[in-house]
């Protein structure tokens, strides 16, 4: 009895710890989830990284359109292509006219006499300059962030009849502001509207 006895305590004890195999298939099988379960992390976290700079350029691109698009169909009466609005400089007052740029050139006159502008500065941001912006003294405000990158900006306007006001065409790319090529970074839009002057 006293032998049968020590086989069954064996027995239990061998039964209450893993056996080496047992052990190397539960390491094998950590082994090939982890990097699996990381891997689908890592695309997670690149993704969240694409939505926010998607997020920032849409909603920047959303308020230059929208502040162009109300100064333009609120006040802007014509358009000249200097700041001295001589009938010379007088674009799109034809029927089947038309005149486009970068906006460098591109004055608009509001109902007052004054004159205000939308172009691409130098640091590829859309600024907005108006005669009347610092005190009777031309001056000009950043439409977009550093974070954010203007490039393709046209602005042009034509007119097909002659007792139709002109139309102002406005197209840009905005992207956000970034050196690296690696496709979840890299986020833009392209925008494109039509804004028709009032006729005073």
């Amino acid at each position: 009895m006293g032998i049968i006895n020590k086989l069954k305590i064996n027995s239990m004890r061998r039964k209450k710890s893993f056996t080496l195999i047992e052990m190397i298939v539960v390491i094998a099988t950590i082994g090939l989830v982890l990097p699996t379960l990381f891997a689908i992390i890592f695309s997670i976290l690149q993704q969240q990284v694409k939505i926010q700079r998607l997020s920032i350029v849409k909603r920047e691109g959303d308020y230059i359109l929208n502040i162009m698009e109300n100064a333009i169909k609120n006040y802007a009466t014509k358009i000249y292509s200097d700041s001295s609005f001589s009938n010379d400089n007088e674009k799109c007052k034809d029927e089947n006219s038309s005149y486009s740029n970068d906006g460098q050139n591109f004055y608009f006159k509001d109902k007052l006499g004054n004159w205000f502008r939308f172009y691409l500065d130098t640091a590829n941001s859309i600024s907005s300059e108006s005669s009347v912006l610092n005190n009777d003294s031309p001056g000009s405000v950043s439409l977009n962030s550093s974070q954010t990158k203007i490039t393709n900006f046209s602005i042009q306007c034509y007119r097909t009849a002659l007792y139709s006001p002109p139309v102002i065409n406005i197209s840009f790319t905005i992207s956000y502001n970034t050196s690296s090529s690696r496709f979840e970074e890299i986020a833009s839009f392209n925008y494109q509207t039509k804004v028709k002057l009032k006729s005073y």
